[in-house]
């Protein structure tokens, strides 16, 4: 059993946003299906839930982070992996507004653009933290030798 909540939290924010994009897009490319509005009042429901979770996702990883061990590569990816967590919560934060001030019709070119901007920052952060823990092991407990330093601590330290 792991103390860590960042894995448990970000597949959340990660799906619901993803989620999201796709049946916005689908939903707009139906047109005037009877089952298009259907999709597009999902799309925005997991939008709206999917943003706030990525602060979630966001502060659990930073919780964890400051916990974890790992070696100086490692941090320069997290620290990656964070910005583009970053990019995603924003770039959702801004489309929910988006989609909340637009929600009586379908989104528009500009919209459904930024919604796709808001799939890929959120698939390349999934990808990012995917690599972080399975090459190279951030967060997985016993794969770091007890002497090594923490995460947080070497990327706070001066270079030498």
């Amino acid at each position: 059993m792991t103390s860590q909540l960042h894995p448990y939290v970000v597949h959340f924010s990660v799906g619901l946003i993803l989620l999201g994009v796709v049946l916005f897009w689908v939903g707009t490319l139906a047109g005037s299906r009877p089952w298009a509005a259907d999709l597009l009042t999902a799309a925005r429901w997991n939008l709206w839930i999917g943003s706030p979770l990525a602060l979630v996702s966001i502060g659990s990883g930073f919780v964890d982070y400051i916990a974890a061990q790992c070696d100086a590569d490692a941090v320069a990816a997290t620290i990656l992996h964070r910005r583009s967590g970053a990019v995603t919560w924003w770039s959702s934060l801004i489309a929910a507004i988006a989609v909340y001030r637009t929600r009586h019709r379908a989104p528009g070119p500009l919209l459904l653009a930024w919604l796709l901007l808001v799939g890929v920052a959120a698939a390349t952060a999934a990808a990012l933290g995917t690599g972080l823990t399975y090459d190279r092991a951030v967060g997985v407990h016993g794969a770091w030798p007890a002497d090594t330093g923490r995460c947080f601590e070497l990327e706070r330290s001066p270079p030498l």
